[in-house]
């Protein structure tokens, strides 16, 4: 069994720390509104997939952006930017807003086979058993999970009806907790766990991988949450590792002690917040929804996958998923498909409204 010790520090916070307080957002006044107002207007000659953080200047707001970025890279591993006015802009300005801010974060890397820099997270009739779909383009739950990038940005348009509440678990805090509880079942969580790749298969790779939930390279540790509906279709490939019965106690360990009070941390998503997480040490998930009944106010979030230049190194073992892992460069991101070019889909897909 590896040698473990708890990790501790900034990033270990509990729910407690954040709970019925909000001083810790960055919440937009009048003047900073106007600010990106202004930025919007100057950018407006430029595609949106062209505007650099230079291309979108927001000099009032700059310093408050640096510093959530710096809580989101070596703090709590999150930030909350609130108060964007989504609803009297239309979607191409809701776009560039968002593009533009999350400029100040990182570098945009595409998110799906389709080469989307920008994707709809709302649910279009996906099912939760299609082994070949993600499942954020549904209804369903999502457990307690990190994306393939540095840092996720989702900004809220508009909430459920009802569920659909985001939470977020600091990963390092499960961890010590799990060391606490049962050391060996942590120690497993050190060990490749077999994933479905759910369809997006890289040229010469297997339709599904291997990966570690903890790993500790050159002195930090990381974290990567899997999908449990991910981790059971991996079994439908013969050729895919079997699970333990050992790895399966560590993962019921691990999804128990994500979802516990003390560590999730619960935050009502409002139209106009970006979320941002750092995905090496921030799990996060969101209950099952039931929308409005009139289509136009379906629950819609937005998500942007962020590489940060400047972030940690990761282990080799990442390139299992990730298409590339050196700093400096835009790394993380779906492989694209042959054929396919980076764009901004403006609209949901609406195959299943039809």
């Amino acid at each position: 069994m590896l040698d473990l010790a708890p990790i501790g520090g900034p990033s270990a916070w509990r729910a407690d720390d954040f709970r019925d307080r909000d001083d810790w957002m960055l919440a937009l006044g009048n003047d900073d509104r106007a600010e990106i107002d202004e930025a919007v207007r100057r950018s407006r000659p430029l595609d949106i997939q062209a505007i650099g953080r230079d291309d979108f200047p927001l000099r009032g707001l700059s310093s408050r952006l640096a510093a959530l970025r710096t809580q989101i890279k070596d703090g709590a591993a999150f930030g909350y930017v609130r108060g964007i006015p989504v609803e009297r802009y239309d979607r191409e300005t809701q776009l560039r807003v968002y593009w533009g801010i999350s400029r100040h974060i990182g570098d945009p890397v595409p998110q799906n086979r389709n080469g989307h820099m920008i994707g709809h997270v709302i649910d279009v009739g996906d099912r939760p058993d299609d082994v070949n779909r993600r499942l954020t383009q549904s209804n369903a739950e999502l457990a307690f999970h990190s994306d393939s990038c540095d840092v996720v940005g989702l900004l809220c348009v508009r909430s459920a009806m009802r569920g659909g509440t985001s939470a977020i678990v600091s990963a390092i805090a499960v961890h010590d907790e799990m060391l606490r509880r049962d050391p060996e079942l942590c120690a497993t969580l050190y060990e490749p766990v077999v994933l479905d790749r759910r369809g997006e298969v890289p040229p010469g790779a297997t339709p599904w991988f291997e990966m570690p939930v903890f790993t500790r390279h050159k002195g930090r540790f990381n974290g990567y949450g899997p999908l449990p509906q991910y981790i059971e279709s991996s079994q439908r490939f013969a050729d895919a590792p079997r699970l333990s019965e050992r790895q399966r106690a560590a993962i019921d360990l691990f999804y128990a002690i994500c979802a516990e009070d003390r560590f999730c941390l619960r935050i009502p998503f409002k139209p106009g917040d970006i979320q941002y997480l750092q995905n090496h040490l921030i799990f996060h998930s969101r209950t099952a929804y039931e929308d409005w009944p009139d289509a136009a106010r379906k629950r819609h979030l937005i998500r942007m996958w962020l590489s940060l230049p400047d972030g940690r190194e990761l282990p080799p073992i990442f390139l299992n998923k990730w298409t590339n892992i050196a700093l400096g460069t835009r790394r993380g991101g779906a492989v694209v498909a042959a054929g396919k070019t980076p764009m901004i889909p403006f609209e949901p897909e609406t195959r299943a409204f039809a």
